[in-house]
């Protein structure tokens, strides 16, 4: 028997996550100096300023996931940094209203100099590390009891209200779905998933009601968007220059792209007509550029990563990995759900980026970690496989 030296992590890489991630970013870049320069050369602006700062974002978040494949994932579940971890997002969030930066008359940012951050999109992936180092405990898979769980659920259920309070309530409902996806997975019973979820249903669409019941002056200010962004979504198309303005504009944007689109460049729509072309509703130029059918491919790209995460979870034979997985394929799902629905008018409009594609540093960052971090488990669980074999041949 020949003992074989232990390969490099880097061999380990999964392609079939990494690859698609690649281009995806690519094609982000590319799209982002499409959709932004016209309105950079109409602010006497270099065309290609903001394609260079995404090429930066993008070259950052690359490194940033690299470090976290290197991390050792047992680091990642000790108790101490993961308190710690919880403990920062939660100050950073409780600091915005001293240090935020007010974008869009929300003040959700910190103006970190080289990027704008989102402190809030930070929640979902340190849950995912929370929750799955404590919902694997012993590598036994527990029943879910509220005894047996009680941690878990306080502590999301802290970051939901708190989040939802800021107010943030589409990072709020995105925190509730993917914390409810993590339960369910280990041993919630599919019965009350089904009850929850109706019941979110119902809770949605009788909010809905008593919003545009309700007469906007009787709202707290800060949660006064809400009415107008239910309102948008029943018929951008009542108040098309006004309160439907993105939305309507959006659905002439894909309607003009058609099935083949009007070329790369090509665009009406962010010609000033459409605004935040470049970062919420970028899909939408996408989709008028290059076409319906390209722009499907594009979703594709990014289901096939979350197809492949899944299947990971299914196939691994360790629970805390098997979170992991679930936790990020979960998180990557909802956010390009949350932004094509509210951009089909399917949900209110959530100021949520499409992954990889939209202009902005915060949210690459935080989706190029998870991916980061769903490669980690992958190699750490293909090296310790190698190892439980004896390395040998």
């Amino acid at each position: 028997m020949k003992r074989l030296s232990r390969p490099s992590k880097l061999q380990y890489l999964d392609f079939y996550i990494l690859l698609p991630y690649l281009i995806l970013c690519i094609i982000g870049i590319l799209m982002v100096y499409s959709s932004s320069s016209y309105h950079l050369l109409d602010s006497e602006l270099g065309t290609a300023s903001k394609a260079i700062k995404q090429t930066m974002y993008f070259l950052f978040s690359l490194l940033c996931m690299s470090i976290v494949y290197r991390i050792h994932l047992n680091v990642l579940r000790k108790p101490k940094l993961l308190f710690m971890l919880l403990f920062l997002t939660f100050l950073s969030i409780a600091a915005l209203p001293l240090i935020g930066t007010s974008v869009g008359g929300a003040k959700r940012w910190i103006n970190l100099g080289v990027l704008l951050f989102q402190p809030s999109e930070l929640v979902p992936l340190i849950l995912v590390l929370y929750l799955a180092a404590n919902l694997a405990k012993d590598n036994v898979l527990r029943p879910f009891t509220i005894k047996n769980h009680k941690r878990s659920l306080m502590v999301s259920l802290f970051f939901m209200c708190f989040v939802a309070i800021q107010p943030n309530i589409a990072g709020a409902s995105m925190i509730f779905i993917l914390v409810l996806t993590l339960f369910l997975s280990s041993g919630l019973s599919p019965l009350f998933m089904s009850l929850a979820l109706i019941s979110f249903m119902a809770l949605k669409r009788l909010g809905t009601v008593l919003l545009l019941a309700i007469p906007k002056n009787w709202m707290p200010q800060k949660f006064s968007y809400l009415v107008t962004r239910f309102e948008v979504m029943q018929n951008p198309f009542i108040d098309p220059t006004g309160k439907g303005f993105q939305t309507s504009n959006a659905y002439y944007a894909i309607h003009n792209g058609g099935f083949f689109g009007r070329g790369l460049g090509n665009s009406i729509q962010k010609k000033g007509f459409l605004p935040a072309a470049d970062t919420d509703f970028i899909f939408a130029i996408c989709i008028e550029e290059l076409g319906l059918i390209v722009s499907l491919g594009i979703l594709f790209l990014v289901f096939f990563i979350v197809g492949r995460l899944f299947l990971l979870a299914i196939k691994s034979k360790t629970l805390y990995y098997s979170y992991l997985y679930i936790g990020c394929g979960t998180l990557l799902c909802l956010q390009v759900s949350v932004n094509v629905g509210s951009l089909l008018g399917y949900i209110p409009m959530t100021g949520l980026t499409f992954p990889f594609i939209s202009y902005g540093g915060s949210s690459l960052l935080i989706l190029s970690v998870t991916l980061g971090l769903a490669l980690n488990a992958r190699a750490t669980e293909i090296r310790e496989t190698f190892q439980a074999q004896g390395g040998t041949t």
